[in-house]
């Protein structure tokens, strides 16, 4: 996530903005432990910052517990709206905005390359981080997918990162032809884990990190989260110039990364089809 970070600085850069002079960046991170996310919002409004942008539907929730007037503006943010965190994307109140990454949206186009790669395949297993209630969405979504796509969908949830290869091994047993880590920081946080584990027990992992293809997943699409932490840059700096955070509209993503592991292909003895290759925009060297 650092990289992200980095992009949304390099935004306010180009707007002007020069760390350590105009602008400066007060950090905390959760690393995961989502129950310390209250205190790391109540330390950020006493350390007087101007705005609080968290990253994740919980750090979000936390943020507008603790935040009072403080504007937030979240770099990555599910779906806002079936979350119940505001009510309009196109002017969501309060002192909130930011960048959605609508992860339910992506979950039948990641059911679809599945299908695409591995035609007969029937079971796909879903990693969900069970802390992460906005995760349920993109279940939800799958749910409704899968049975056009003709799959069987099973959830397996794991709390801690030790547990993520209880549910490789139950995906194994269980005969799964592919397991679909969803879009949250911890799968994100344990990429080399995970892509290492569909590489030990040999289920194929489809995810929404390029991150996860890299370290040995079989493929990923999803948005550019870079993208939308540059262009938070650019709701920082009107709510800095007097604009108020709830009239700016949130944004969506408009770039989408397809990433392809054939290292991991090989291995797995699952042939990636010319028709993905060929709309790859990210292929793991």
């Amino acid at each position: 996530m650092r990289d992200w970070w980095n992009s949304l600085k390099r935004g306010l850069a180009e707007l002007g903005y020069v760390e350590g002079k105009t602008i400066e960046f007060v950090w905390r991170f959760a690393d995961g432990r989502f129950e310390r996310l209250p205190q790391l919002a109540t330390e950020l409004v006493e350390h007087g910052v101007d705005i609080i942008l968290p990253a994740t539907p919980p750090a979000i929730n936390a943020a507008k517990a603790a935040a009072g007037t403080i504007p937030i503006v979240f770099p990555l943010g599910s779906d806002p709206v079936e979350t119940g965190l505001v009510t309009s994307l196109e002017r969501p109140g309060g002192h909130i905005t930011g960048m959605a990454t609508m992860s339910r949206l992506q979950s039948q186009p990641r059911l679809a390359l599945v299908r695409e790669c591995i035609p007969t395949a029937r079971r796909v297993v879903l990693l969900r981080h069970s802390a992460n209630y906005a995760l349920n969405l993109q279940v939800e979504a799958s749910r409704a997918a899968a049975p056009e796509l003709g799959f069987e969908l099973l959830v397996l949830d794991f709390a801690i990162a030790e547990e993520i290869e209880h549910a490789f091994d139950a995906a194994s047993r269980q005969a799964a032809d592919a397991i679909m880590p969803l879009s949250d920081p911890m799968a994100l946080g344990n990429a080399d884990r995970i892509g290492d584990l569909s590489l030990k027990y040999r289920v194929p992992a489809v995810s929404p990190f390029r991150e996860i293809t890299e370290a040995g997943g079989l493929l990923s699409y999803g948005p550019d989260l870079s993208m939308l932490f540059h262009r938070s840059a650019a709701l920082i700096d009107k709510i800095l110039k007097g604009a108020n955070a709830g009239d700016l509209p949130i944004g969506e993503p408009t770039d989408f990364e397809l990433g392809v592991n054939p290292r991991a292909a090989r291995i797995l003895d699952v042939p990636i089809p010319a028709s993905i290759l060929s709309r790859a925009t990210h292929v793991v060297g």
